[in-house]
């Protein structure tokens, strides 16, 4: 089966009503023919993202509730725990990017896996 990164603008891209989506790549996604290979805060950031969206009233509580159900009850996310603290560090400093965007990268490069990000800083490290 397929697998890909996703980071968390990407994957809230479909999330949220007013962010441009690739529709292919999420389709894929929801019909499970796409597992995703993802760094442990991947969940945190993508709750993180939702909570904004809700404080700035992009999304009202109910959907907040409703998406965040939705999400815990997703199968198809390997999530990663075991990180080179050093390379990650390394590919910070390299790129300018936080600690966070760097475990994308390091996935990338440790699995071969495609990334897909809305993020034009981390792209532009692909």
């Amino acid at each position: 089966m397929e697998k890909a990164i996703f980071d968390a603008s990407f994957f809230l891209s479909f999330l949220l009503p007013d962010e441009k989506s690739s529709e292919s790549v999420i389709q894929k996604f929801i019909e499970g023919k796409l597992i995703l290979v993802e760094p442990f805060i991947f969940n945190l950031e993508v709750v993180n993202g939702l909570r904004y969206a809700f404080a700035s009233k992009r999304i009202k509580k109910e959907k907040l509730a409703k998406i965040i159900k939705a999400f815990q009850k997703l199968e198809n996310i390997n999530y990663i725990y075991d990180f080179d603290l050093e390379e990650l560090v390394k590919l910070s400093l390299k790129f300018n990017i936080s600690i966070y965007d760097a475990c994308y990268l390091f996935l990338k490069k440790k699995t071969g896996c495609k990334l897909y990000s809305f993020d034009k800083k981390l792209i532009a490290c692909i």
